[in-house]
């Protein structure tokens, strides 16, 4: 059996920025109405190579595909000019289990966590919202960049990463409104979006003003965090999926373990916001959060528009 692979280059040219952003809106209905079927991932650690492998399966009752992704999470590799995250995508036939098409993990993962924080600063941030503050330099603080601006028309969006010339090498793929930034850049934006994989909280509450909109899409392991147990009290914090963010939400699972904070103080989940069934931002003053650890079933609703793209072609 010869399956077409689908690569970087391939999904960058079926899939624009907004179609993906439109496709995340389903994808996370899927999960708040109870048709996606997505198990619990294994997190398998791999610790004498400093890494971890991800396996996610995930259907969309009623849908034409099942999905799996594998992932592996090499954490020494961008100090070797290596991606971070490698992966691959198996799609296949719903009804009759025939694999369809491999498709490269990595970049669908970037895609997706980017266009995912794309739809939430779309609902959550305020309209007039002018400047950004991406915290990372890898590939998910690019797709963070270039979903961001597809929802807001922006002024100003400064970069913050440990290893300068690496922030300066991303901000030279954008033009001129994209620079490197310090932290007392935070104290002025109106939308931060952190892609890390600290295990200690990357600012303070006391760093942002109010009215701002964070995406926190790095940390997915209940021992990691990009924001502190202040922030996370004082903000409205929306997520993607209640059951495994108890598990790998290290954001709000640390506060809640410091016995400050409970499950009870979360707004909800996106997809519920989407539906109408819980209440967004009613202040320009509100402070909220979108904390993502990921979902399969946002893969799958990008491998679902690539093969689809592909077989009109």
């Amino acid at each position: 059996m010869n399956l077409p692979y689908y690569s970087e280059e391939d999904i960058r040219s079926l899939v624009s920025m907004s179609e993906a952003i439109n496709a995340m809106s389903d994808a996370f209905k899927s999960l708040s109405s109870n048709t996606a079927i997505v198990p619990s991932r294994i997190n398998m650690p791999i610790m004498d190579q400093n890494a971890l492998h991800l396996s996610m399966p995930a259907y969309i009752k009623g849908g034409k595909y099942i999905m799996i992704k594998l992932v592996n999470v090499h954490y020494d590799n961008p100090k070797n000019n290596l991606p971070l995250i490698n992966g691959i995508i198996l799609l296949m036939d719903s009804k009759n289990g025939i694999p369809l098409a491999f498709m490269d993990g990595k970049s669908i993962t970037a895609l997706r966590t980017g266009a995912s924080s794309g739809l939430a600063t779309k609902i959550l941030s305020n309209q007039n919202s002018k400047s950004a503050v991406v915290i990372g330099s890898g590939v998910q603080a690019l797709s963070q960049i270039e979903a961001i601006r597809n929802v807001r028309e922006l002024d100003s969006i400064k970069v913050i990463g440990r290893n300068m010339n690496k922030v300066e090498e991303l901000c030279s793929k954008f033009d001129s409104l994209v620079k490197p930034g310090i932290n007392d850049s935070l104290k002025g934006a109106d939308i931060i979006c952190t892609a890390t994989t600290s295990k200690v909280p990357l600012f303070n509450y006391e760093d942002v003003k109010s009215g701002v909109h964070i995406n926190a899409v790095g940390a997915h392991q209940s021992n990691t965090r990009e924001l502190d147990t202040k922030l996370i009290q004082k903000a409205k914090v929306y997520i993607d999926h209640l059951d495994p963010s108890k598990n790998e939400a290290g954001d709000i699972l640390i506060p809640i373990s410091e016995g400050v904070y409970s499950w009870e103080n979360i707004q909800g989940e996106l997809g519920e916001l989407i539906e109408g069934k819980i209440k967004g931002r009613t202040s320009d003053l509100d402070i909220t959060v979108f904390n993502s650890i990921g979902n399969a079933v946002q893969d799958l609703a990008i491998a679902r528009l690539i093969i689809e793209k592909k077989g009109k072609e």
